[in-house]
């Protein structure tokens, strides 16, 4: 993509909004190519960066189409023919031409003359393009095979791709691969881009990688014998693999593939179920902490990504008891195995799940530091992860298996910042205790744009001379998605008063300012709900399953295959998280159920889907987008909406 991936979206965003609004128009643009596509700014972060010119030829449509045959070779469509009548779908095959010029930065050059373009275009042959794995713009590339198809009845319609392309899924998704049938996948970001597939037990093991930056598969049935794992990790320098056999075998990657025999074997007292790597400090070494299925967390000591001989054992039974005075008739005293750990206080501290509750350990003396009750039995911690709050705080987000409950806590204090179940739309965050706030605002606010506000707790009226008056129903944008169970709620948020300074991205995410969708979305918003309320806290698809960390938000990767995206934004003198985007992949229906996820590489989210039936996996890449690009997006359409909606005030 000569243009990179998000401005080549809002280009084809904006030319397929100017198409909407020529048919809504009746009118027929008749030669649409990127001659008649004038730049206008090739900065992402502007409102409008193409315009559509040169309207000569342009037709009025009319109940019975039109007639004519000029344009410009190469982008006509095949049924533009003396005496034929067409009608606006011509447009489209000329914006699916379009979007190959985009995504390839080459014409659609099939020949020398009018009519030998004509008659393969008539027969299906359309200019090549690599596959969805080399382009890697999966919703645009469809979007071009559709709106090119020979038979125009085929073709979409412009308000429809519009639509599609104001969803979040559309820009974020890379592509889809069908993998063969495995019994595991192994993501991690220690990994990079390779996601590890092992099939087999004994004799009968083998692994296979695939490299998802480009899509290929890079090592296929290598055999490796050994017995099934529980888990693994890879190092600069090594690979870790524990196998349900209680063992652990340390491989060395300096020869590469295939794997060799192991360098070292290590027996443990309980099958492994999380290895998590400190890298070395000032004065401790690197160690590899290897939590257990009996609650036994391993501390290996390392030189050179390999364990020195000696290794040292935390009993969480034995610190809840002797540090913290839990009894042992205590149910938080079960055998709960280690399922997640996070590393915080610039790696001083070492945070790890233990049943309902977090143990924090100090790296350097493996002392207990504290102990965290987050949550109640019978729920056990599945997933924490770090982040920065907008104070500037480290943070700790963790989830359970059981109410389906994520939590915040500021790592510095200890302090629960931030509960929410069910997850709404919005939802409060507490600053750190002692933390200057300023005084509250009032609740009719006006900003420094002369913005005139006003709120009770239910919506938000927002008054401005360049877009009107704005009526913004709180919790409305992602309500069959509004918790992370499956319960759901329609109660405002705890916070009656929402500042000036998060206007524009609520109304981005809650509401279009044109007033010709408001009903269409009144209608979708109550649909919506109504399904919601009538979902069962049984369906395992509503289960939440992992956390990541993604460019200053958190990615929520559930069964049923969508992720929710959920950030902490500042709202006046209060700090809000919010469900900033759901997305979804196309066909989610048949890809299985979503069994692994994570965050590979700075810019790249991997989802592994499982068909129980045949075992065979798909994986779905999605881009890694933070808050930023998705302001961006946002906004992208949120002009061209005001845009519009000005301009017809205007003329009146």
């Amino acid at each position: 993509m000569p243009l990179g991936h998000m401005l080549t979206f809002k280009v084809a965003y904006q030319v397929a909004a100017g198409l909407a609004y020529l048919h809504r128009k009746n009118i027929i643009f008749c030669d649409l190519k990127s001659d008649n596509i004038l730049v206008w700014s090739l900065e992402v972060q502007d409102p409008i960066n193409v315009k559509l010119s040169d309207y000569g030829i342009s037709r009025q449509s009319f109940h019975e189409g039109a007639l004519g045959v000029e344009g410009t070779p190469g982008y006509q469509a095949p049924e533009v023919r003396p005496g034929i009548v067409y009608d606006e779908k011509v447009d489209m095959f000329s914006y699916g031409m379009v979007l190959y010029e985009l995504l390839s930065g080459r014409r659609p050059a099939l020949g020398n003359h009018q009519l030998q373009i004509a008659r393969k275009l008539s027969r299906g042959v359309r200019p090549v393009l690599g596959g969805l794995e080399q382009v890697q713009f999966y919703s645009l590339h469809t979007l071009m095979t559709e709106c090119w198809d020979t038979k125009p009845e085929k073709r979409p319609v412009a308000q429809w791709c519009v639509r599609q392309m104001e969803e979040p899924s559309f820009p974020c998704l890379r592509y889809l691969l069908s993998c063969s049938s495995q019994s595991q996948l192994f993501l991690s970001q220690l990994q990079g881009c390779s996601a590890v597939f092992w099939h087999g037990d004994n004799e009968d093991r083998n692994y296979s990688v695939v490299n998802v930056e480009k899509g290929q598969v890079e090592v296929k049935r290598m055999c490796c014998p050994g017995n099934r794992i529980s888990c693994q990790m890879k190092m600069p320098n090594s690979l870790w693999i524990s196998t349900e056999e209680q063992e652990v075998f340390v491989y060395s990657l300096k020869d590469m593939c295939p794997l060799s025999q192991p360098q070292k074997r290590l027996s443990c007292p309980a099958v492994v179920t999380c290895l998590f790597h400190v890298p070395a400090a000032e004065q401790s070494l690197a160690k590899v902490f290897a939590g257990m299925s009996d609650g036994l967390v391993a501390v290996y000591t390392l030189v050179d990504d390999f364990p020195l001989d000696g290794e040292m054992y935390l009993c969480s039974h034995t610190l809840n008891k002797t540090v913290f005075g839990l009894k042992d008739s205590d149910s938080r005293q079960r055998p709960y195995p280690v399922q997640s750990m996070a590393l915080l206080s610039s790696g001083s501290q070492l945070w790890f799940s233990n049943g309902p509750g977090l143990l924090v350990i100090d790296t350097s003396s493996l002392q207990a530091v504290r102990r965290l009750e987050p949550y109640k039995v019978p729920s056990s911690i599945v997933s924490l992860t770090t982040s920065f709050s907008l104070c500037g705080e480290e943070a700790v987000w963790t989830l359970d298996d059981h109410s389906n409950t994520l939590k915040l806590y500021y790592a510095a204090s200890y302090e629960l910042c931030g509960d929410r179940n069910p997850l709404r739309d919005v939802f409060a965050v507490q600053r750190p205790a002692g933390m200057a706030t300023a005084a509250g605002d009032d609740i009719n606010t006006t900003d420094q744009n002369g913005k005139l506000e006003f709120s009770n707790g239910d919506v938000t009226l927002i008054f401005s001379e360049e877009a009107g008056t704005q009526i913004i129903q709180h919790q409305d944008s992602v309500t069959d998605y509004c918790s992370l169970s499956s319960t759901c709620s329609v109660e405002p948020p705890q916070s009656n008063c929402l500042g000036a300074t998060d206007c524009s991205a609520l109304k981005s995410r809650c509401c279009s300012p044109l007033a010709q969708n408001l009903q269409v979305q009144q209608e979708s918003r109550t649909t919506n709900l109504e399904s919601a309320e009538e979902i069962n806290p049984a369906v395992p698809e509503l289960q939440a399953f992992n956390l990541l960390p993604v460019n200053g938000t958190v990615w929520i990767p559930r069964r049923g295959g969508d992720l929710l995206i959920i950030e902490i934004q500042s709202c006046g003198n209060q700090l809000r998280g919010r469900v900033s985007a759901v997305l979804s992949p196309p066909g989610l229906s048949s890809l299985g159920t979503l069994e692994e996820a994570a965050l590979v590489a700075k810019d790249t989210v991997v989802c592994g889907f499982q068909q129980k039936e045949n075992m065979e996996w798909c994986l779905v890449v999605w881009r890694a987008w933070g808050h930023q690009e998705l302001d961006v997006f946002y906004q992208s359409w949120e002009e061209l909406y005001r845009s519009e909606s000005s301009s017809r005030r205007r003329r009146r």
